[in-house]
C-alpha cells in the first residue's frame, strides 16, 4: 500500500514539475538571441512540429503570407540555414520581418498565427478571383516538350508547346506552371512559373506554337536533370493578361495552391 502511495505521489510530482516548465519562447532582440531561442524551441519539438515551425518561419521571412519568393523555392539543403538565419545574406532584414510576429511567442503560437494569416490571405484571393479560375480552361496547352542539350554548357533548357485561345478575348501574355516527371526522378520536379509574352495578341480561336527559354537552372536543379532523358512535361495555365495587360486572376493559381498547401500543413495534426 505504501509503495502504491509513493508511486502515485511521484507521478503527481512529475506532472506538477511538467506543468511548471513552460514552453520556451522566441527572443528576437538580436540575431544571436534568436538563434539561441530557436535551438531551445526546436529541442522540445517533435519532427512534425519542427517542420511546421520551419514552414511558418520561412513564410514570415518571405515578407508576407502571400509572397511567392525565392525563400519558398529555396534549395532544400539550405532551408535549415535560412530558418536559423545562418550564412544568409542580410540576416537582420529577415529578422526584422519576423520580429513582431514571433517575439515572446511559443512555437505553437507562431504556427497558429501564420496559419491564421494564410486563412485571411486565401479568403481575400478567393474573393478577388471569384469564378475567374474556370475561365482559364478556355486556354488549351498541347504537345508540351522539354528540351535541354546537356553537352552544351551555354544552352539553357526550353519548353515547347502550342497555345489555343478558346476564350472570347485576345491575350497578350500567358502564365503557366510546369512539372517534369520521369523514371529517373523520385518525385516530380516543379519548374515554377513559365511566362510567355506574345509578339502579337493571341486572338480568340487562334493557335500558336511557342518556345520558352527557361533560364539557367540552379546548381541543385541542374544536378537533378543531369540523368533525365525524354521527361514528361506537364504545363497548366495559371493566369493570362488581356489586351490591356490586365491580369485575369488577382494572383496566379499556383500562388493560391501554395497558400492552401501551407495552411493545410500548418493546421495538420
Amino acid at each position: 500500500m505504501n509503495a502504491a502511495r509513493t508511486l502515485s505521489f511521484a507521478v503527481l510530482c512529475c506532472l506538477a514539475l511538467a506543468a511548471c516548465d513552460p514552453a520556451p519562447t522566441f527572443d528576437a532582440s538580436s540575431l544571436p538571441a534568436y538563434q539561441k531561442s530557436l535551438s531551445e524551441i526546436n529541442a522540445r519539438l517533435s519532427a512534425q512540429d519542427r517542420h511546421k515551425l520551419q514552414l511558418a518561419l520561412l513564410t514570415l521571412a518571405a515578407g508576407g503570407s502571400a509572397d511567392y519568393t525565392a525563400v519558398a523555392l529555396a534549395n532544400p539543403l539550405t532551408i535549415a540555414n535560412i530558418e536559423a538565419l545562418d550564412g544568409v545574406p542580410n540576416p537582420l532584414q529577415f529578422l526584422d520581418r519576423m520580429r513582431s510576429r514571433i517575439e515572446g511567442r511559443t512555437a505553437a503560437s507562431v504556427i497558429r498565427r501564420v496559419a491564421d494569416d494564410l486563412d485571411y490571405a486565401i479568403s481575400r484571393v478567393e474573393a478577388q478571383t471569384k469564378g475567374a479560375e474556370k475561365q482559364l480552361a478556355a486556354f488549351v496547352i498541347e504537345n508540351p516538350r522539354f528540351r535541354w542539350d546537356h553537352g552544351k554548357r551555354t544552352t539553357n533548357p526550353t519548353a515547347e508547346f502550342s497555345v489555343y485561345n478558346g476564350s472570347t478575348m485576345p491575350i497578350s501574355r500567358i502564365f503557366l506552371k510546369g512539372e517534369l516527371t520521369t523514371p529517373e526522378l523520385k518525385t516530380p520536379l516543379a519548374m515554377g512559373v513559365v511566362v510567355y509574352s506574345f509578339a502579337n495578341l493571341l486572338q480568340p480561336g487562334a493557335q500558336q506554337q511557342v518556345t520558352v527559354n527557361l533560364g539557367t537552372p540552379s546548381g541543385w536543379t541542374a544536378k537533378q536533370l543531369e540523368t533525365v532523358y525524354n521527361p514528361d512535361l506537364k504545363l497548366t495555365v495559371s493566369n493570362v493578361d488581356d489586351a490591356s495587360n490586365r491580369r485575369l486572376l488577382a494572383v496566379n493559381t499556383e500562388v493560391l495552391e501554395t497558400l492552401r498547401h501551407k495552411r493545410d500543413l500548418l493546421r495538420g495534426s
